[in-house]
């Protein structure tokens, strides 16, 4: 079993998801000595917060196909998925789009319900970000803390950047798909 939290507004659960799922798969805690598999490398199972990469190291990754050949004769691997939703890759920030927009999401609230705070008052929805932060201001409007933008959001000076994890990151389009 594994467990994890999301409050489905800031997409932050998918970290933790990722890791529990890998842990499931039989992927191991990696606080090895040697290189590659130590915390410090910053891999998926490395520290158990969001700073940690999408990526396994290759010891967990030797972990998840060691279990995988001891267990190749369970149905669960051999089962065909169905898809119970149309995939269109749209990024965090477009579900929120809305919510941000009209004010019925407070990112600073979402994200930190368990202390008193709120997004700063200078900072609006249509406002391009240029550190993929908001800033979370307490009842006296000081400064006390940030939140990260929901990932897609555009950055940047020219919008020629997007928010992933925090970081505001050059991005290039996908082209089309030839059929």
């Amino acid at each position: 079993m594994g467990m994890f939290y999301d409050d489905g507004k800031s997409f932050f659960g998918v970290h933790a998801l990722s890791r529990e799922l890998a842990f499931l798969m039989g992927a191991t805690r990696d606080n090895h000595t040697y290189d590659g598999c130590r915390r410090k490398d910053g891999y998926l199972t490395s520290l158990l917060d969001d700073t940690t990469m999408f990526r396994l190291s290759h010891c967990a990754e030797s972990a998840v196909y060691k279990y995988f050949l001891q267990n190749q004769n369970y149905n669960c691997w051999n089962d065909t998925p169905k898809l119970i939703m149309k995939n269109n890759w749209t990024l965090p920030s477009q579900y929120l789009k809305e919510y941000l927009t009209d004010g019925r999401l407070d990112l600073c609230k979402a994200q930190l319900f368990y202390f008193d705070l709120e997004t700063c008052p200078k900072y609006t929805a249509h406002t391009r970000s240029l550190s993929c932060r908001v800033f979370c201001c307490d009842e006296d409007t000081v400064r006390s803390g940030y939140v990260v933008e929901a990932d897609g959001r555009e950055c940047g000076w020219r919008r020629e950047k997007m928010c992933i994890h925090g970081e505001c990151v050059a991005f290039l389009l996908a082209p089309p798909e030839s059929s």
